[in-house]
């Protein structure tokens, strides 16, 4: 049986109670992300085979054209064993791919195994599926994926990270691109940010500040999520945030994969910043169930997409890069 932790996505609702939109989310969202860790025997060679098979042949750099949609989220078309064309949703929070179970058929799924999910809201049993070729644009890979009962989502299928893994996943929200490099590009303009890489998910170093206190909390780098800044319920109550940050905005809530609901309160963040780059109006929402997690949160698209980024998916250094978003984006 396998082991993943936080198959995602999560469905995020805000309850303002100040100046803020009724509903900013679609109809789903996750803010902890599909994770895999102590995989059994199968699993293992799944992973094996994602490194070793190259991608289709081609020219050095992969380009791919998606969607932002209007929860900030990137979508993609692509295949999954020769199917008809699939939604994808691109969740670099996500170390695994999860399929809905609706186009299980249509994607010709053989379940061959089960998986243990521990996800943001409890542990569930999946089924699994070990190998199918996985086509986005003109990439190619095997993977395995797990089968959930997603519904009311606005995607077939979520992509995590290690389909691009041994590559350089560029992500251009100015172009709606996605670009898949041999080698890291140009730099220019780039800030590399402080990276840990957490049961297989990439994690960037943000800074908090209230003016006499500073947090820094290290936040998965999840383009799956449509929130702002998340932070944990583990670590929200070891830094007794509330109190740090007590201008209210609202609350919200969102749901993992096992269904149950977690609250949050939503505040204003004086000052944030992800190395020398300072954040325009951030927010934050602390968990205030405890929801199980012992990460400290996840930086969602809300926030992302104000950045280019890039991925090494060989070394595990993250860039950023301000773009059009961030100029347009108020101060405060």
């Amino acid at each position: 049986m396998k082991q993943f932790r936080h198959i995602k996505p999560f469905h995020r609702q805000l309850h303002p109670t100040r100046n803020e939109p009724g509903n900013r989310c679609c109809s789903s969202t996750e803010r902890r992300s599909p994770r895999m860790c102590e995989l059994p025997r199968t699993a293992l060679q799944c992973a094996m085979l994602i490194m070793l098979v190259p991608f289709a042949a081609g020219a050095a750099v992969t380009e791919v054209p998606f969607e932002l949609g209007k929860d900030h989220r990137i979508y993609v078309e692509g295949t999954i064993n020769g199917s008809r064309p699939l939604r994808f949703l691109v969740d670099t929070g996500a170390s695994a791919m999860a399929v809905a179970r609706h186009i299980q058929q249509d994607a010709k799924l053989v379940i061959d195994d089960q998986s243990e999910n521990t996800g943001s809201d409890g542990v569930t049993l999946l089924d699994y599926s070990t190998h199918n070729a996985v086509q986005i644009g003109g990439v190619q890979r095997p993977m395995g994926a797990v089968v959930i009962d997603y519904t009311g989502r606005p995607f077939d299928a979520v992509l995590g990270w290690t389909f691009f893994q041994g590559k350089v996943l560029e992500i251009d929200y100015d172009r709606s691109l996605l670009r898949v490099h041999d080698d890291v590009p140009d730099l220019a303009g780039y800030v590399r940010a402080n990276v840990r890489w957490i049961d297989n998910i990439p994690a960037i170093q943000v800074t908090l500040g209230n003016g006499s206190s500073t947090f820094a909390p290290w936040l998965t780098l999840d383009t799956g999520s449509n929130g702002n800044i998340d932070l944990s319920y583990a670590f929200g109550s070891a830094h007794r945030l509330q109190e740090a940050f007590p201008e209210r905005l609202g609350t919200s809530q969102f749901s993992g994969s096992a269904g149950r609901k977690i609250r949050a309160v939503d505040v204003r963040v004086p000052v944030a910043s992800i190395s020398t780059l300072q954040l325009k109006g951030p927010k934050a929402s602390i968990t205030v169930d405890d929801d199980g997690s012992t990460d400290d949160g996840t930086l969602g698209s809300e926030v992302l997409q104000q950045f280019n980024i890039l991925l090494d998916a060989r070394s595990g250094s993250i860039y950023l890069r301000p773009n059009r978003r961030f100029v347009a984006t108020p101060a405060g």
